[in-house]
């Protein structure tokens, strides 16, 4: 595997940027992974399914498929809030051919043993297991070394260069102006939305007065907005609000429902 110009410095995000040693290691750990010759680790809080989606987009290309094996979530399609997913371990690996497959530790299949049969013998399969805190997994009988992501709380000197550089990709993507995201964007995202790099993450860009004009985000059109407005349920709404505009009545605002804020986080800010 070639490391990118994209990955390394997506490593040092995600480990530390003083963390030389952990990136070298990880670079190891993603090489024999994209070569089927071991299982890709991911340990740190909370969830780590959006971290092995972003690791997978940086190696091996967001066309390739991206299936998460969670019995809990069942079988869906990918959407703009979330990758594909399937009960069946065997299902989930004939999905993921060619691409990756996401298991959670916590919530293995029932026909887990079957997967593990299948994937011994898998070289177009990448797995990545998400697991939790290091301490949990005995790392050193974990050949290679597992990814361990370290709290934020251990890295606050960091936190403003992370929400940065997360900010920096959403805008990228989405081919907005360098302005979208402001000093105010930057201080609610520290506020609000820092509890783990995947909130950041989600957050980036997802405020909800990214939508209204002083930020024309030109990846979508006004009928693009309007369809994630009616999806949410906020089509003629509106008690006032600044900062917030809406399908049904573009040029007003109004005030996101309770939960409809993270909806929108997750539709406008997928990556």
């Amino acid at each position: 595997m070639r490391v990118g110009n994209a990955l390394r410095p997506y490593l040092s995000r995600m480990l530390g940027w003083s963390n030389e040693r952990a990136v070298e290691l990880a670079i190891r750990s993603l090489v024999l992974a994209v070569v089927h010759r071991a299982t890709l680790v991911l340990c740190g809080e909370g969830d780590m399914v959006p971290i092995a989606r972003a690791l997978h987009r940086r190696t091996l290309g967001p066309d390739r498929p991206f299936i998460v094996c969670d019995p809990r979530r069942l079988t869906r399609t990918a959407s703009v809030q979330s990758p594909a997913s399937r009960a069946s371990g065997v299902d989930a690996f004939e999905a993921a051919v060619g691409g990756s497959l996401c298991l959670r530790m916590r919530r293995l299949p029932d026909d887990f043993p079957a997967l593990g049969a299948r994937l011994r013998g898998a070289d177009d399969v990448l797995c990545v297991l998400c697991a939790g805190q290091l301490a949990d997994l005995h790392p050193p009988f974990i050949l290679p070394a597992p990814l361990a992501v370290p709290p934020l709380a251990q890295r606050s000197p960091e936190l403003d260069r992370i929400i940065a550089e997360y900010a920096a990709d959403e805008i990228a993507e989405l081919a907005a102006p360098a302005t979208s995201f402001t000093t105010d964007d930057h201080a609610w995202v520290r506020d609000h939305a820092a509890g783990s790099l995947a909130e950041i993450e989600a957050a980036g860009l997802s405020r909800s007065n990214q939508v209204q004009s002083r930020s024309p985000l030109t990846g979508r059109s006004r009928g693009a907005w309007a369809a994630i407005a009616r999806k949410l349920g906020l089509a003629n709404r509106g008690s006032a609000s600044p900062g917030f505009t809406f399908a049904g009545g573009w040029g007003q605002t109004g005030r996101l429902p309770r939960g409809a804020r993270a909806m929108l986080d997750a539709l406008l800010c997928n990556k």
